[in-house]
């Protein structure tokens, strides 16, 4: 998805006979848009195919996931910092918002990961908001830090391992891809020099997986696999995801949030400059601190603070994570806005005027665009600040009461 990268042992060609101690390894193709995309070569010791057993499993507020029934058209406040959950990095999940191209969830594990999981229903990334740890994936170990982005591509068996077993993480699963939009990306599929990160950026697996009965356990080996809203249990008599090697370029990544180099101009830029990664339907961005714009000429100044529009083609949510949100008044660390197409949004009341002379944001937050609309899940709605969308009024008259 980045770069070609290599670890382990594999043959000079493809689809050859390479043996480890005299025996014959089985090679795997995982690939992408049928074998017209990127794709990576995996040497197995076990067969990856060398299952025994296969049951249903279901994760309430994840798997199987439904819309809630009525949704009226109005900005949303989803306070995730209320979510509540227990489990590891699996069966704490909750989606929050999804669409046909898209789901959207929050994942609080407060224990050990137990489960191996395998979206097979499109990319995910998550992103860490408040701690590091150890992905664990058939590809290897990739270490991620503290506001890093992980990227797990289709099809990975995978743990997520949190320092100290707690975190919360932020989590886009695509129905497709998730990567480096193409207009990051020369004729040769290099990063571009103009792009707002490079390849030095990205942070890949160093080191592959290897069995230790002490930390994965006596078999038999149970993978839980997500397609078509639902979850399929893949037992397996012997530990399936210990590789002799592989190369390719699909492989899980890790990309920090401060890595992201942001624009600036003179008068303000659409949120556009912002993108991060895209997927089919969505767009995921990053606000960084940064300078802001500093037009200033004959008495006239550029206004900092995001104007208001209305954006009807594009459902928006912001995750906010720190500093100090310039638009906005009430939202806290983890809060969740949903400005959705069809009704216009803007800054709060006071926000827009007091921006102009500020050189410097310092807000910290993931944005991501849709352009189908998003439904809120039961889980959302049981965290939603009922109250947000008339905000704008009250704030407006607490404005006009404080000015008499």
């Amino acid at each position: 998805m980045i770069q070609y990268h290599r670890l382990g042992s594999v043959p000079p060609k493809h689809h050859v006979t390479h043996y480890e101690n005299g025996k014959l390894l089985m090679e795997q193709c995982m690939t992408r848009v049928g074998f017209d995309s990127t794709y990576s070569i995996l040497y197995f010791r076990t067969p990856p195919t060398d299952e025994f057993n296969v049951r249903a499993m279901e994760l309430p507020g994840f798997c199987p996931i439904a819309p809630v029934e009525r949704q009226l058209l109005h900005r949303r406040h989803i306070k995730t910092q209320n979510l509540k959950v227990e489990g590891d990095f699996l069966t704490a999940r909750r989606t929050v918002l999804m669409n046909d191209d898209i789901r959207i969830g929050i994942c609080k594990p407060n224990q050990p990961a137990k489960h191996w999981f395998n979206n097979g229903e499109g990319d995910e990334c998550w992103f860490a908001y408040d701690g590091g740890g150890t992905l664990e994936s058939i590809y290897g170990l990739l270490p991620f830090k503290k506001h890093d982005y992980v990227i797990v591509p289709k099809g990975t068996p995978y743990r997520l391992h949190p320092d100290g077993d707690r975190g919360t993480f932020l989590v886009f699963e695509s129905n497709t891809y998730i990567d480096v939009p193409k207009q990051f990306r020369n004729e040769s599929g290099q990063i571009t020099m103009d792009a707002p990160f490079c390849h030095r950026d990205f942070r890949v697996p160093p080191e592959l997986l290897r069995f230790d009965e002490g930390k994965h356990g006596k078999g038999p080996y149970p993978l839980i696999v997500k397609h078509a809203n639902q979850l399929s249990v893949h037992e397996f008599k012997h530990f399936p995801w210990e590789l002799a090697g592989w190369d390719g370029l699909v492989y899980p990544v890790a990309f920090n949030i401060h890595d992201y180099q942001p624009r600036t101009g003179t008068i303000h830029l659409p949120p556009t400059i912002h993108i991060t990664f895209a997927g089919h339907g969505f767009v995921i961005c990053s606000f960084v601190p940064r300078k802001v714009d500093y037009f200033e000429r004959d008495g006239v100044r550029a206004i900092p603070c995001p104007y208001g529009h209305a954006s009807v083609d594009c459902d928006e949510i912001l995750y906010y994570i720190e500093g100090n949100f310039t638009s906005r008044k009430g939202i806290e660390s983890q809060s969740i806005s949903l400005h959705p197409m069809g009704v216009p949004h803007g800054p709060h009341p006071g926000t827009y005027e007091k921006s102009i002379g500020h050189d410097r944001t310092s807000e910290l937050a993931v944005m991501c665009d849709t352009f189908k609309p998003l439904r809120l899940t039961a889980v959302a709605d049981s965290v939603e600040d009922k109250d947000y969308h008339y905000t704008w009024v009250k704030r407006e008259n607490e404005a006009m009461e404080t000015s008499k």
